[in-house]
């Protein structure tokens, strides 16, 4: 019986995903620059003319990784897109940004890497400009509207404080608990644009 175009789709979907997956082990074990089509291709069990059917180059699947990263961490901000961040919202994302941090410790494992090496830094930054933009003010908004003397100075010291904890995570996955971070560090946030 010939397939369906439904299941032509999943078979698609399925390959692509196994793709990225495989390029993202790949990209973090070894690093962006030292890791080839072919060696994708190869450890994904696809030929690499199959792999460039899905993909035009590796950068464009690099692209791919980092945008569903960024996107796993941004949707739990601003929940109700109304432009306006809530004391909840606020916190929602502080717990879900440490979650899903542990959760995709490879990604994010990859993307320090990639933030240390400046040809590719500038590639990141521009792609995600105008969301970090949205997201800084309304953050800094947010931060004033709890009566922060410092809002700028205070969303840096936020900002650094979660790419710390995301390096204790990556580095140290079992040296704090999850639970007891995300409790500790929304505590820590509160407190610090509260005075």
């Amino acid at each position: 019986m010939p397939r369906s175009q439904e299941q032509y789709d999943e078979i698609r979907k399925q390959k692509k995903q196994l793709i990225l997956d495989t390029a993202l082990e790949l990209f973090a074990e070894n690093g962006f620059h030292a890791t080839s089509m072919s060696q994708v291709a190869k450890k994904a069990d696809v030929s690499k003319g199959l792999a460039y059917n899905y993909f035009e180059s590796k950068q464009e699947i690099l692209d791919e990784i980092i945008k569903t990263g960024f996107d796993s961490i941004y949707s739990h901000f601003d929940l109700n897109h109304d432009g306006i961040l809530t004391r909840d919202e606020f916190e929602h994302f502080i717990r879900k940004s440490i979650h899903v941090i542990s959760e995709n410790r490879r990604f994010y494992k990859l993307y320090t890497a990639l933030i240390m090496q400046s040809d590719l830094t500038d590639t990141v930054v521009e792609k995600y400009s105008d969301q970090s933009k949205n997201i800084m003010m309304m953050l800094s908004q947010f931060i004033a509207s709890l009566g922060s003397k410092d809002p700028e100075g205070d969303m840096m010291v936020i900002s650094s404080l979660l790419k710390g904890i995301s390096m204790v995570i990556i580095t140290a996955p079992d040296f704090f608990p999850v639970k007891q971070l995300e409790d500790k560090v929304t505590e820590a946030c509160f407190r610090l644009i509260s005075t």
